[in-house]
């Protein structure tokens, strides 16, 4: 990348002076300062195009010391009894209280937003607030606000209040409406990070150009941000390590799959390959049953593509390892049955819960939306690898929808889970309740099966929490 990088700790107002291209030194003009004296003064760079230089050729083969892992869907797989007291033996229940009165929002749980634009309209359901958990803080976000909490329950800071004129919600149905012009927020994708920081990327209307920025959550002290001069460069960036970052493109029809950066300069360091393009060509409507998922485990960042069999992780700015090969046989789903043609017979990856001990792995036969529900015709699969005895296994022969899986978690202050809403972050597992969750909890056709101590615990619960509160439950 062609870049400014700027020192100073006015940064916001000031232009940088040292020009760096890609692979060259940067010029530096700071005071050395201990870190016991004055805080590091924040990274400020300006990006304006590409620069064709790349430092680094991409590896991604596999370490034949470890090789990955094959997970065989192409046999019959025993079902085991899955429990996780057998893996979890302390709850934390964290009560959060949203610092909004009732007319301006709330923690959402099932919600529905539909948005109107100058021409049609869109809409979402099954829409709940997201809740991140790092180091000891709890961060949750909506269309309402991003509120950061401390493991206490006490509203340490407020990120965002999302600004959406004339928006029309309901907080009995949690029913939300309005028009795409009318939200002003330029903020999104708020994101914590390790080292006590958080990230977003921004618009700014004055200077006309977005930016990624990452502060301290502790201060609100500016650490680091990247200004997207050109707007077609922009990038929504996620930190690998301290000295790197890296993009994964939005793009199923790029050539990139994604990039590495030097987080300090913004040198471009390697490029990904995009193996997994389509051969067939886009024409009219067309569906895209499977997702990207990028995620951490042990300060270990991995990454797998949608439609891609393999499970990376990602070592180092230009290596990939193989860790995990998921092995469908002729129910795989490439990317071209995955924009078109018959599904049913195909296995469609959902979700992956990658933790210490095991791995919780959902995916369904057939594409799940709206008429294979109503045909009763997508069917749902849970499948567990056991990390300690090396076991793939299912943990039921039923079939669930992922909202409606409840598990028991049957140790001091354990509430049930809902297995398609559990997060793994910071080497624990987590998952958030409001009342109008615990109402709903009750009555899902599973929940008679549940212990009846679970049961009544969750009464007691919809019974006590307010309208405006949130419980985060803690697995450790």
């Amino acid at each position: 990348m062609k870049h400014m990088k700027v020192g100073t700790s006015t940064a916001i107002l000031c232009i940088g002076i040292a020009l760096c291209a890609c692979g060259g030194k940067q010029g530096n003009t700071q005071t050395e300062e201990t870190a016991e004296t004055t805080p590091a003064k924040p990274v400020i760079i300006e990006t304006s195009q590409l620069n064709p230089g790349i430092q680094n050729t991409e590896i991604r083969t596999a370490d034949p010391a470890n090789p990955p892992v094959v997970l065989d869907f192409t046999t019959k797989l025993p079902v085991r009894p899955f429990s996780l007291k057998e893996h979890f033996n302390k709850a934390t229940c964290v009560t959060l209280k949203n610092p909004l009165s009732p007319d301006q929002g709330s923690f959402l749980y099932d919600a529905s937003i539909i948005v109107s634009y100058d021409r049609g309209m869109s809409s979402a359901g099954g829409v709940n607030t997201n809740v991140q958990l790092l180091e000891n803080r709890i961060l949750t976000s909506d269309l309402f606000g991003t509120f950061c909490f401390d493991l206490n329950g006490q509203l340490t800071d407020t990120l965002l209040i999302s600004r959406i004129d004339e928006l029309k919600y309901d907080p009995t149905t949690q029913k939300l409406e309005f028009h795409a012009n009318n939200r002003k927020s330029t903020i999104n994708g708020i994101t914590l990070e390790p080292g006590n920081q958080y990230r977003y990327m921004e618009r700014d209307t004055v200077n006309k150009y977005n930016k990624m920025v990452w502060k301290s959550i502790e201060d609100g002290r500016l650490i680091e941000e990247i200004r997207f001069i050109d707007p077609k460069q922009t990038a929504f960036l996620t930190s690998l390590d301290d000295s790197t970052l890296f993009n994964i493109s939005g793009d199923f029809m790029s050539p990139v799959m994604f990039t590495t950066f030097n987080k300090n300069s913004y040198d471009t360091l390697c490029v990904f390959g995009n193996y997994n393009l389509p051969t067939v060509k886009l024409s009219g409507p067309y569906a895209f049953p499977e997702s990207s998922w990028s995620y951490r485990n042990k300060d270990k960042a991995y990454f797998r593509q949608a439609f891609n069999d393999t499970i990376f992780s990602v070592s180092s700015p230009n290596r990939l390892y193989p860790e995990y090969i998921l092995q469908f046989g002729d129910k795989k789903l490439n990317i071209d049955n995955g924009l078109y043609g018959d599904k049913s017979q195909k296995y469609v990856a959902k979700s992956w819960v990658d933790t210490d001990h095991f791995i919780l792995f959902t995916y369904s036969k057939n594409y799940d939306c709206p008429n294979t529900r109503n045909e009763k015709s997508v069917f749902y699969s849970y499948a567990l690898y056991n990390k300690d005895n090396k076991q793939l296994s299912l943990i039921q022969d039923e079939n669930n929808y992922p909202e409606e899986f409840l598990l028991p978690a049957e140790m001091p202050n354990g509430i049930p889970v809902i297995l398609g809403e559990i997060s793994w972050q910071d080497n624990k597992l987590f998952t958030s309740y409001t009342k109008r969750k615990l109402e709903a909890l009750q009555k899902m056709k599973n929940f008679s099966k549940l212990p009846a101590e679970q049961q009544e615990r969750v009464r007691q619960l919809a019974d006590s929490l307010a309208d405006n509160e949130m419980i985060v439950m803690i697995l450790e």
